[in-house]
C-alpha cells in the first residue's frame, strides 16, 4: 500500500496523461466536455499546452464540427465549446451501439405517443407553451414530456444517422465520393 495523498496522485496521473496522449488529443478531450464557451487560454491550461497549441487544434476541430468558435457577447477575442451537432452525433452513435433500429423505431413510436397525450391534455405544443398557457400540470409531468420531447428527438436522429451510415455503405462501390447523390448543383 502506498503512502500516497490525493496531490500527489493529481499529479501522477496529469504526468501520466501528458506523457501517453499528444496535445491534441488532450484538446478534443477536453472539448469533449466544454459545453460553454471557454478563452483559448483556459482549454490550453485543461489540456496542458501552449495556447498557440491549443488554438491550432480547436480550429482544426473547428473545422470538423466538433466544436463552435463563438464571440460571447461583452468578451473580447474568439472562445470554443462543444458543437451541439457534435454532441447529437455521439448520442444518437451512443444509442444504435445499445439498441437495435427495429426497437428503437417501437421506442419513436411510444415516445411519440407520450408527446402527443401531452399535447392533448394541455392543448399547447410543446411544455414551454404549456407554462405559458398556465396549464394545470405539475413539475413532475411537465419534466416527463419535456424528457419525452428529447429522447424523441435524439432516437429520430439516431434512425436517421443508421439510415445515412447505411445509404453511404451502399454507395461505397461510387467512382465520385467527393460529393453526395443529389447535391451537386
Amino acid at each position: 500500500m502506498t503512502d500516497d495523498r490525493p496531490d500527489e496522485v493529481t499529479e501522477r496521473v496529469t504526468e501520466e496523461w501528458k506523457t501517453e496522449t499528444n496535445p491534441g488529443e488532450r484538446v478534443r478531450t477536453v472539448m469533449k466536455r466544454t459545453y460553454e464557451p471557454q478563452t483559448v487560454a483556459t482549454i490550453a491550461e485543461r489540456a496542458l499546452t501552449s495556447e498557440p497549441t491549443a488554438r491550432k487544434h480547436l480550429d482544426i476541430l473547428a473545422d470538423d464540427g466538433f466544436v463552435d468558435a463563438v464571440s460571447p457577447p461583452d468578451e473580447r477575442g474568439t472562445w470554443y465549446r462543444r458543437a451541439p451537432q457534435s454532441v447529437v452525433l455521439e448520442r444518437a452513435q451512443q444509442i444504435l451501439d445499445s439498441i437495435d433500429s427495429e426497437t428503437l423505431s417501437t421506442r419513436v413510436t411510444e415516445l411519440r405517443e407520450v408527446v402527443r397525450e401531452f399535447e392533448a391534455q394541455t392543448g399547447a405544443e410543446s411544455p414551454r407553451a404549456a407554462a405559458i398557457a398556465d396549464t394545470e400540470l405539475d413539475a413532475a409531468a411537465m419534466t416527463e414530456w419535456q424528457t419525452a420531447r428529447r429522447n424523441l428527438k435524439l432516437a429520430r436522429a439516431a434512425l436517421a444517422l443508421a439510415d445515412a451510415t447505411e445509404a453511404v455503405g451502399d454507395d461505397t462501390g461510387s467512382d465520385e465520393r467527393s460529393e453526395p447523390a443529389g447535391f451537386i448543383g
